[in-house]
């Protein structure tokens, strides 16, 4: 890995699809992706990989996929929001079936909730079939942290633990204290909670007594960016509820569910080596720089990106969100 992220480096490699004003690689990326269209023909659902576009043609029960648009557009009898459900439930376990595609090896039996123009429901689909859709997929993600006020050394530290090496994705890396997906039927607060005890062993009244939301960060992700002929390029346009956990130097987080290997406790000049090394997981990198601006840690005074920075880390996604 690279020793020398600054915090835009980190920020771009989340928010990695280009901006209408990048024009060359805007247009390139347009023309190598297929948009998802609602059953109306109403609005924009998500951004499809051409891989992805060649399967579904054999699904004309569900979508009808147009090379000369590229589009491809949700049938129009599938107007009720049970009837996409049992349609893409249907698609999903057939794709996963034909083991054309790694993503859906990871089939969680999780549905992610998906959103129409108005912030109403218009369908819920298997999270692991979520990434060949293109759709925005939501999580939580948890600082938990030691303000230098609590703290025995008088220094911010963060809880930091290390993923599983089991993971499927990301194994090794760095994590935020506590992250999970809005699965169905959970709200935000609630996945908190519930993922809280889950991943770090805390106690639901220690964590409504401490746990405060603190904004969100949205970004549109591309794993290996500009690169459209494998998974690596799958489109993913994603939004993350951030919550910051106050914590004293006693209350120590432990693995419960075994996604992550142990939890360290790290002070501010640790994070910044970390981070500079690239050893963080791209969306936990960013939401710890989130963290650090909004706890003035990160300034326009010292941080010379520090526009572009804070502009990237709250994209405007191109399709409805909850």
């Amino acid at each position: 890995m690279s020793n020398n992220y600054n915090y835009l480096d980190l920020v771009k490699l989340v928010d990695v699809a280009p901006y209408v004003h990048e024009t060359d690689s805007y247009n390139i990326f347009l023309s190598s992706v297929y948009t998802l269209i609602s059953h109306d023909s109403n609005f924009k659902l998500g951004y499809v990989l051409p891989i992805v576009s060649n399967s579904l043609k054999a699904h004309t029960e569900v979508v009808s996929v147009d090379d000369t648009t590229k589009t491809i557009t949700i049938n129009s009898d599938l107007d009720t929001v049970d009837k996409r459900i049992d349609a893409f439930a249907k698609l999903g376990q057939d794709l996963k079936h034909s083991n054309n595609f790694e993503t859906l090896k990871g089939w969680r039996d999780e549905l992610y909730t998906i959103y129409g123009p108005n912030r109403e429901i218009y369908m819920r689909a298997e999270r692991a079939l979520c990434p060949l859709l293109g759709v925005v997929m939501y999580g939580v993600h948890i600082n938990g942290y030691i303000p230098e006020s609590k703290s025995n050394d008088g220094k911010l530290k963060l809880w930091v633990p290390r993923r599983s090496a089991t993971k499927a994705t990301y194994p090794g890396m760095l994590d935020n204290t506590v992250a999970g997906g809005l699965g169905y039927p959970y709200g935000p607060y609630e996945t908190v909670i519930k993922e809280c005890y889950e991943e770090a062993g805390l106690e639901e009244e220690y964590v409504k007594s401490r746990a405060k939301p603190a904004g969100c960060i949205s970004y549109l992700y591309q794993l290996a960016k500009g690169r459209f002929g494998d998974e690596g390029g799958l489109v993913q346009p994603e939004v993350e509820y951030v919550y910051d956990l106050m914590m004293d130097e006693g209350d120590i987080p432990h693995p419960v569910d075994n996604e992550a290997e142990d939890f360290k406790l790290m002070d501010l000049d640790e994070i910044k080596s970390r981070l500079s090394k690239g050893e963080f997981k791209h969306n936990c990198a960013s939401v710890i720089i989130d963290f650090l601006i909004r706890h003035s840690y990160i300034t326009p005074e010292n941080e010379v990106d520090y526009l572009e920075i804070t502009n990237r880390l709250h994209r405007f996604l191109p399709f409805p969100t909850r």
